[in-house]
């Protein structure tokens, strides 16, 4: 538990680095940033590793990616999917490490981004997005709401000790790959 503690704590470092930029020259700070499609070496690896995580939580189809949400309590939950038409990677963003970073065995931490894209909800009433998109869309069993502009947040991922790890606190993963139960139960395919 104290060794978690730790971990996020530097990671908190490395985010706080990454977003003030230690005093870094514009051109090392773009040099640091890729594009989906034009990244190499540890930057791949880094959205590889960010696109296998989402794969656990969503399940690719047809009309995008879906994953079964619950949310409320364990005494009434709210049960929805929610789709994103597309999770394309725009970028990937490297943060510089700390001696100490190094020691501790990190060596790589960054920021995947994505694409901002269209997203859609299913299931049990409620307000989509969270109330979190900037229009109010009503989510109601057996149909799928409008689509919604919507800009995930970027995933944390870091390699210590030769293991990709992604941050689990992000509305990407929070949820889980869909059943045909949970299909059955927003009353939608």
């Amino acid at each position: 538990m104290n060794g978690k503690r730790v971990l996020w704590s530097v990671l908190l470092m490395c985010a706080i680095t990454f977003v003030g930029g230690c005093g870094k020259s514009d051109s090392e700070k773009s040099g640091g940033s890729s594009g989906g499609g034009s990244v190499s070496g540890k930057e791949r690896e880094a959205q590889d590793a960010a696109m296998a995580e989402v794969a656990k939580h969503c399940t690719k189809g047809a009309d995008g990616w879906t994953t079964a949400r619950d949310a409320g309590t364990s005494f009434a939950p709210v049960q929805y999917l929610r789709q994103y038409r597309d999770l394309s990677v725009e970028g990937v963003q490297a943060a510089e490490l700390s001696d100490a970073d190094r020691l501790n065995g990190f060596e790589w931490a960054g920021e995947v981004s994505f694409k901002k894209g269209p997203c859609r909800e299913a299931g049990e009433s409620g307000v989509v997005l969270d109330g979190t998109a900037s229009v109010t869309v009503m989510r109601r069993r057996g149909a799928w709401s409008q689509w919604i502009d919507y800009q995930p947040e970027a995933l944390r991922v870091q390699r210590v000790k030769g293991q990709w790890q992604v941050n689990p606190d992000n509305p990407l993963l929070t949820g889980k790959a869909p059943t045909p139960g949970d299909f059955a139960r927003a009353g939608v395919r």
